[in-house]
């Protein structure tokens, strides 16, 4: 009799466990905090999309199927302890690009892959590339008056190489692009701004982290070291004194914002990682009639976000634009109302320029600078 009634409570449970979603997708009883990360939306199932023609073909069952599952009751709550489950069980994350590496050091695969050499774009492609490069630099600077400046930016791999996971054979390393990048720039004299040995270099004498343990981009306080060094290195390269960026009060704080911790977002666990304590300077800005403000056009990657966000490139830089990847111009690059680079103005564009950067960390260096060097290069004609 009580194995009965253990029986048909077990039964009861099982029942209500599998009819809670179905209530929840009906009735919206609790909030969710959405999913980070992208992911595509689904509209909810229908069935109005039913024809005889789409259940043959199984349209209607794979759309029906994928549709419902999207919108299930709790589909986020599982999903993040399914997440959890993984992280904290066996050390497994649910996107491909995000690596757990020793202590638990977050690492995007890519700057890895950079890293390691494993997608060294070939000496003779970057010589193609740097010789264009400087060229380009010189006819810019004598015929246009404007300083093409190439920027290194850090990248975590290189920063952290301590931590990446064993099955990578970093002992096995060999030549990276960022390494073959930065010696050729040396060798032909390519005005350029190495940020990356740079962080490498100040790494065990810094006051506070450089690198987040759960982030992919610089932190806070290393951007904010950056963007001064960057700054006096325009000033140097056109012989001018610009605004002053400067901080007078840090706040030291495990209470991180989002850009300290992005991977970890994009794992969308149930529950928050332990986070180190970060600094955040109060960033100000002096100004005054005997400072000038250049007209600056930066083609970037993601590491240029939180330069531009905290408002530096309009409080030092006159007319600024901000190229995203030379395709979309920040910060309107989401949405039906994205705005994309007009290349058919590019000569248009680029004279109106005091400096042209072109910042790229190790993890795009395959790009080849975007495509930039090369299509302004061909603009001009240049041999």
């Amino acid at each position: 009799m009580i194995k009965l009634f253990q029986k048909r409570v077990l039964f009861a449970v099982f029942i209500i466990l599998m009819l809670l979603p179905f209530v929840e997708y009906h009735l919206k009883i609790f909030q969710f905090k959405p999913l980070d990360g992208s992911y595509e939306d689904t509209d909810k199932p229908e069935l109005k999309w039913f024809t005889w023609k789409s259940w043959f073909n199984e349209k209607f069952q794979t759309d029906y199927n994928k549709s419902l599952e999207a919108h299930i009751g709790y589909r986020n709550l599982l999903i993040r302890l399914n997440n959890q489950l993984d992280y904290t069980l066996f050390k497994q994350t649910s996107t491909q690009k995000a690596i757990i590496g020793k202590s638990d050091c977050l690492y995007e695969e890519g700057y890895i892959f950079d890293y390691i050499g494993a997608n060294f774009l070939g000496k003779d492609s970057i010589n193609k590339l740097l010789q264009k490069t400087k060229i380009l630099q010189d006819f810019l600077k004598k015929e246009k008056k404007i300083d093409l400046i190439i920027v290194f930016e850090p990248g975590k791999a290189s920063y952290f190489p301590e931590f990446i996971p064993d099955k990578y054979n970093v002992e096995k390393k060999t030549t990276s692009n960022y390494k073959y990048f930065s010696e050729q720039c040396k060798l032909l004299k390519i005005n350029n701004l190495d940020l990356n040995s740079w962080f490498i270099k100040m790494k065990d004498t810094s006051t506070y982290p450089l690198f987040p343990k759960y982030g992919v981009h610089w932190s806070t306080y290393g951007m904010c070291l950056a963007a001064d060094t960057l700054i006096k290195f325009i000033e140097h390269s056109r012989s001018i004194d610009m605004p002053d960026l400067y901080w007078d009060k840090i706040k030291v704080t495990d209470k991180l914002k989002d850009v300290d911790f992005d991977i970890e977002l994009t794992l969308n666990l149930l529950c928050k990682l332990p986070h180190e304590k970060m600094a955040y300077p109060k960033l100000k800005f002096f100004n005054s009639s005997s400072k000038i403000k250049p007209n600056v056009l930066t083609i970037a990657d993601s590491y240029y976000w939180s330069i531009y966000n905290n408002k530096i490139p309009q409080n030092v830089f006159n007319n600024h634009q901000f190229w995203y990847y030379n395709t979309t111009i920040f910060p309107d690059i989401w949405g039906d109302n994205a705005k994309y680079v007009d290349h058919s103005k590019d000569k248009e564009n680029i004279e109106k320029q005091d400096v042209i950067l072109i910042m790229v960390t190790e993890l795009n260096l395959y790009k080849s600078f975007f495509g930039f060097i090369d299509s302004v290069y061909s603009l001009y004609h240049l041999k």
